[in-house]
């Protein structure tokens, strides 16, 4: 099981259940890398930010890293289903937490990560995407058919050095593909997240929150 730190809304009810995040941090942080950034929401939402357990110094990382190229598919795929199952876990562990509303957010490794869990077991989550890019062995697998209709944000800094912008584009077609409702955005910004991307994050994670007039949002 991985380590992790989770926030759950404070003066919540008994009884009182929330949707949730989970925040896969990218090469070379930490689980407090991710939670910094959804701060603002962790009175709505339940946040639970991983920490990856490969190792590089005192920082982490959630697969091992090549110099050129995809990374390992077997461990992108073994690591995919330890998350997937990590998620489960949890999720029966906490009575805060509403199974039908669960949210994956990944930068840069973790967004890498993140598009290969919802390949393979996205049928139940959401997901939002931060500097990453697409493994290209995903688009040689059978579309996921669960994911029609699944919004997908993608957020990516216009001067990235470290990941190219053009693979934004590649993400988003990779899952308009497979039916679903990519919301893409750019900032100038390099390997990194601005406060523009933040905000706008933000307003997407809300989107899905229910009020009076519009009900949760597939």
């Amino acid at each position: 099981m991985y380590a992790y730190d989770i926030y759950e809304p404070i003066g919540r009810k008994d009884g009182e259940i929330f949707p949730v995040i989970f925040a896969l941090h990218g090469f070379g942080g930490d689980e407090l890398d991710m939670a910094g950034r959804l701060e603002l929401l962790m009175d709505r939402f339940v946040v639970v930010s991983m920490r990856g357990d490969v190792e590089y110094g005192p920082t982490y990382g959630f697969y091992h890293m090549v110099t050129e190229g995809d990374p390992n598919a077997r461990e992108v795929d073994y690591t995919s289903l330890r998350v997937a199952e990590f998620i489960d876990e949890v999720c029966n562990d906490y009575v805060s937490i509403d199974k039908n509303q669960i949210f994956l957010v990944g930068f840069d490794q973790g967004a890498v990560l993140t598009i290969s869990i919802m390949q393979s077991y996205g049928g139940q989550y959401k997901a939002a995407l931060l500097s990453g890019r697409l493994p290209h062995y995903l688009e040689e697998r059978p579309a996921n058919l669960m994911l029609k209709d699944k919004r997908i944000f993608i957020g990516h800094g216009i001067e990235d050095a470290v990941i190219q912008i053009a693979e934004a584009e590649e993400i988003a077609q990779f899952f308009q593909k497979m039916g679903c409702n990519v919301e893409k955005h750019s900032y100038f910004v390099g390997h990194n997240v601005n406060e523009a991307e933040e905000d706008d994050l933000y307003s997407w994670f809300e989107s899905f929150l229910p009020n009076q007039n519009q009900p949760v949002k597939k």
